[in-house]
């Protein structure tokens, strides 16, 4: 194993399940109390314009592990028994936990969520340390691999909007995202100093649906005073059609309304995400306190990331999925380097494969451009934070289905514009300066021709850079022969 620097900096990676940025203060959100996370902002980088390349749970977690895009790691969708294409990472790729076992001589360490396969998955992997295994005692959901809290954890103590959120009757310790905690402050604490760096996941299960809480945190949020997200009531005039199909099975599914003014039922939903995600800043802040306590803390890289975002409500939708939608596309990414206390804010645009390049830089001291099997899809973003030039204009991301149904989509934004194709259906173009709610489709207006017409010059040229042959079936010339009612909405709003 080759030798290790002794001034070789930690990495703690903080990686969240689902979260949209507006939850957090270093995002613009006001509404969350996260003082920990604000505090780490406010000493760190923050990435502005971060993206997922996948707004779906194992695609994205699978990006961050081999530094590729779906279409080249080939976990298409969810690790999930019955519908998924893939339910293990393909076994020919070397992954982050491989590479930094072959080429640096860190101690590598997952604590939590792993949803890249099965459990089992995470504890053949090459990763030193990993939570307990099932048959080791310890909770149930260490069986498998989502660890999300649910009613099945556990008997609900308060229950809201008709028990689809609330709190549960477990003790903090065995709530899962504390558990992640504690098993990353235990390992923090057992570091010594002759022992080599290390590179930890604490991957929080959280703040994604179900949003439970443990009765001892209690729902910390008046139901009453929960916003309606400015796009909540989007007609979909002019959107694809599976779109207006989707949103009218998660009104069904989660109790919703379509008409304006009935709130109820969402706004006790967000009192539970929001207590979640200030129960996740606590365990965050409690990590932390350990690395400073262990004399640690000037010498870690901090990171703190999610895999994709989440509608939350937003044009009436409850999680993520084909609609590539900024409050899914954009993820928060905040970078704090070893001995550096400063804060700064970059708008390049950068996404989670550059994570994992910034990671390996890290820890092999020099930019690493491919692992054993593959080149990376990211570059490092320290040289971006040392003050270089950021060679991308823009970010490209890609959907390749789940269980509502395998169809792709890609997408191009550079934050001022975004364009989505859509193989099947309706393709999408929004101005994000004039409408950032992304309410009204530009693709066919042909006042935006020009527009659109560079964006598809950039979707293809990215296509092309990165290797993903599926647009090769796309003409945009047939585009404006396809019959579609602009005007149309899913239905009448009162």
């Amino acid at each position: 194993m080759p030798a290790t620097p002794p001034d070789r900096p930690n990495v703690l990676v903080f990686f969240c399940d689902q979260l949209r940025i507006d939850l957090l203060g270093a995002y613009g959100g006001g509404l969350v109390r996260t003082p920990n996370l604000d505090a780490l902002a406010g000493e760190s980088v923050v990435f502005e314009r971060a993206y997922t390349p996948c707004a779906i749970c194992s695609p994205a977690r699978a990006s961050l592990m081999t530094g590729l895009y779906p279409h080249a790691h080939h976990m298409f969708n969810n690790s999930t028994p019955g519908y998924s294409y893939c339910e293990h990472l393909r076994p020919d790729l070397q992954t982050l936990a491989d590479w930094t076992n072959a080429e640096t001589g860190y101690e590598t360490a997952y604590f939590g969520k792993w949803h890249i396969g099965p459990a089992q998955d995470l504890f053949d992997s090459e990763f030193d340390h990993t939570h307990p295994r099932p048959y080791e005692g310890g909770p149930a959901y260490l069986a498998g691999s989502h660890w999300h809290p649910s009613p099945n954890l556990a008997e609900v103590g308060r229950s809201l909007a008709g028990g689809r959120a609330g709190t549960l009757r477990m003790p903090m310790g065995e709530f899962p995202d504390v558990f992640a905690a504690d098993l990353t402050r235990d390992f923090i604490r057992g570091r010594e100093a002759a022992r080599p760096p290390f590179l930890c996941f604490c991957a929080f299960p959280g703040p994604h649906s179900p949003w439970f809480v443990p009765d001892e945190f209690g729902i910390r949020y008046d139901p009453a005073e929960m916003p309606v997200w400015p796009n909540r009531y989007d007609d979909f005039a002019g959107k694809p059609v599976y779109q207006k199909k989707l949103r009218l099975h998660d009104v069904a599914r989660h109790g919703l309304s379509i008409h304006p003014g009935d709130d109820e039922p969402l706004r006790e939903l967000l009192a539970g995400l929001f207590s979640y995600m200030e129960l996740i800043d606590a365990q965050v802040g409690r990590v932390l306190e350990a690395l400073e306590d262990a004399g640690l803390a000037e010498s870690t890289t901090v990171v703190f990331a999610a895999d994709h975002g989440d509608m939350a409500g937003s044009h009436g939708f409850m999680s993520k999925g084909g609609y590539m939608y900024d409050e899914t596309a954009r993820i928060p990414l905040i970078v704090r380097p070893a001995g550096e206390r400063a804060a700064r804010r970059i708008d390049a645009p950068v996404h989670l494969m550059d994570l994992t390049a910034t990671i390996m830089h890290t820890m092999a001291g020099e930019p690493v451009e491919a692992m054993a099997t593959h080149e990376l899809h990211g570059q490092s973003l320290l040289p971006l934070i040392e003050g270089a030039s950021w060679p991308r204009e823009v970010h490209y991301a890609e959907y390749h289905g789940d269980w509502f149904g395998h169809y792709s989509a890609r997408m191009v934004t550079d934050g001022r514009w975004k364009l989505i194709y859509n193989l099947t259906d309706y393709c999408e173009l929004y101005d994000l300066q004039a409408d950032p709610g992304e309410l009204h489709n530009r693709f066919y207006d042909p006042d935006a021709r020009e527009v659109r017409e560079r964006y598809l010059e950039l979707i293809f040229a990215e296509a092309a850079r990165l290797g993903d042959r599926h647009l090769r079936l796309f003409r945009p010339e047939l585009e404006d022969d396809v019959p579609h009612e602009l005007e149309a909405p899913l239905l009448p709003l009162e």
